[in-house]
């Protein structure tokens, strides 16, 4: 019996620490796998990582019902792996419709310069930290360079990146419903 096949029978005796084992030697292979379907290193990285706090967070008894007559653990993370990005790309790809239609009913550049003008007011009442945040990720810089540029680690930025997005999202809302309350 090989390493990882060890790995994996202790993982589903309870063992975590052998799933830390398993991560060393199985990361980057899956990343690499899961670049293959998202073609972006970032959303590999974390579809790869999600894979694996998810199998630390599963119960014993879960994991024992789910895997215990899995002969191949590596084809079944593969397969794990495969239609999260497959999941990902779908959802990416109805976000982008669904973003394409609402702003297909935008037509001219004074309701364009409109929609800037409102998110610019609501990234301004943003704390200055996560406007910085916002500020280098709507430039362009991904979650690595603004890790890198904020001394911060990209997993702390992804999260912060998606908290403002929920605090903008919050604020557009109440901006729309002020607006429609003066025009009405």
């Amino acid at each position: 019996m090989d390493n990882q096949t060890k790995y994996w029978k202790d993982f589903l005796n309870s063992d975590n620490d052998a799933l830390a084992k398993l991560y060393v030697d199985l990361f980057e292979p899956l990343v690499l796998k899961a670049i293959y379907y998202t073609k972006n290193p970032e959303v590999a990285r974390d579809i790869v990582s999600s894979l694996f706090v998810s199998l630390i967070e599963l119960p014993y008894e879960e994991r024992c019902k789910r895997w215990e007559r899995i002969e191949n653990h590596q084809a079944l993370l593969i397969a794990i792996v495969r239609n999260k990005c497959l999941d990902h790309l779908k959802i990416s790809q109805n976000r982008a419709r669904i973003n394409s239609e609402l702003f297909s009913a935008v037509t001219t550049d004074t309701e364009t310069a409109a929609m800037i003008a409102h998110l610019t007011i609501c990234i301004e009442e943003l704390k200055n930290d996560d406007k910085e945040l916002v500020e280098m990720h709507l430039q362009g810089f991904n979650n690595t360079e603004i890790s890198e540029k904020l001394n911060l680690s990209e997993k702390t930025v992804r999260n912060k990146l998606s908290l403002t997005r929920k605090s903008l999202s919050k604020l557009w809302h109440q901006l729309v419903v002020i607006i429609a309350l003066i025009w009405n």
